[in-house]
């Protein structure tokens, strides 16, 4: 791609500290590739389906009680759309490989200030428009340059395998190697901090399947009976908590009591009968706040889990289509990385499923910065050499 695609790399440095300014940058280059190679994209039978979801999500957005609401929420996906189309049908090893340095070296930013915020302090620091709380929103809990938790969260485990996957990129017993790898446990110890367990339990899931593959079973062995420890310790199991962190543990009480405020269950039971109501166009994007307060007088922005969300506000066929396009890629990627054996690609899978399993509990797509990167790691997942050329 050389110098056409420059506008990605810049943005991509900028959007974790100034996510505005970086979108801005993304949406002036997008522009520009698609003025500039629109009837390539438009010849191709990738792009007519997704403009097909497009249409799907139009039409579902008009069958909703809130319409203006249902159409502002098509922002969280029409524009990446656009983006993946054009970004994927230019890809290059060698442009994949910049971009998961650029990643990668911006995480750990990202983590160190996060890891910095555990300290305490009560200073507030506005750099260049950057904003930098030195007191965590939620007491204990790190959020570095996000709004909540759980944002850094999930910003941590789709940066994690990237960092690992340039680790084991990089020549055995090299500075590059070692210092990858230290990236890699600054991130760790950065999600470790922001305590959450949804983000633990990914990195464990996903550090089991990959000790599977390569053979390691008894360090899938011990990740394993790590999770039980934490599961046991936070249950109080005689004799766990003396040999288990209470920083692992130390929200599982919360919810294996039942005591935390607006569980997951109940938002999936309430989602489940919404959704039978109007299963085929939903009730339109950022309308399930609503449903909620109505039903039960609280707030609550999502309902902790992204094909939950899409099923009560889009219905079965914009749900059914957008997860076989989006697992299509995934599934292909699979095949590829195994084999290539290459670990700068896989690094990005792993982030992309990483992410996607986070959504499995969570729902955190409406920070630009976390939603633009998902969809650069999809994009970085193609590998067809035409698509590559634009045949």
């Amino acid at each position: 791609m050389g110098t056409r695609l420059g506008w990605l790399e810049i943005g991509l440095a900028i959007l974790p500290f100034w996510p505005g300014l970086g979108l801005a940058v993304w949406a002036g280059g997008l522009l520009a590739v698609w003025v500039r190679r629109g009837r390539v994209l438009l010849r191709q039978r990738e792009t007519w389906w997704w403009l097909g979801l497009a249409g799907l999500l139009g039409v579902s957005a008009l069958q909703s009680p809130d319409v203006p609401g249902a159409l502002l929420g098509l922002g969280n996906f029409l524009p990446f759309f656009a983006f993946f189309l054009a970004v994927r049908e230019q890809m290059t090893p060698a442009q994949r490989q910049t971009w998961v340095r650029i990643m990668g070296g911006t995480a750990i930013l990202v983590a160190g200030m996060g890891v910095a915020q555990s300290y305490g302090g009560q200073a507030t620091v506005t750099l260049c428009g950057l904003e930098m709380n030195w007191h965590p929103r939620i007491p204990g809990r790190v959020d570095s340059i996000f709004s909540d938790a759980n944002v850094m969260a999930s910003y941590c485990v789709m940066l994690l395998p990237v960092q690992v996957g340039l680790a084991l990129h990089a020549p055995a017993n090299t500075r590059q190697r070692w210092g990858w790898a230290g990236a890699a446990g600054l991130t760790l110890w950065a999600l470790l901090l922001t305590r959450s367990l949804n983000g633990l339990a990914v990195v464990g899931l996903l550090s089991m399947g990959v000790s599977v593959l390569h053979r390691r079973y008894g360090l899938a062995g011990l990740i394993g009976l790590l999770g039980l420890g934490i599961i046991g310790a936070g249950l109080d199991w005689p004799g766990w908590r003396a040999v288990i962190p209470e920083l692992l543990w130390g929200r599982v009480p919360k919810y294996a009591l039942g005591q935390a405020e607006d569980l997951r269950t109940v938002q999936w039971q309430l989602a489940w009968a919404w959704f039978w109501q109007r299963p085929g166009w939903g009730w339109g994007l950022r309308y399930f706040p609503t449903l909620y307060q109505q039903s039960t007088q609280s707030w609550v922005g999502h309902p902790h889990n992204f094909w939950v969300m899409l099923l009560v506000e889009t219905g079965v066929a914009v749900t059914g289509l957008l997860t076989v396009l989006v697992g299509r890629v995934v599934w292909q990627g699979w095949g590829y990385w195994r084999t290539s054996k290459d670990w700068c690609y896989g690094g990005m899978w792993l982030g992309f499923v990483g992410i996607t399993c986070f959504h499995g509990l969570d729902v955190t797509l409406f920070d630009g910065r976390v939603n633009g990167l998902a969809w650069l790691l999809l994009a970085g997942l193609t590998h067809d050499p035409k698509v590559a050329t634009g045949d």
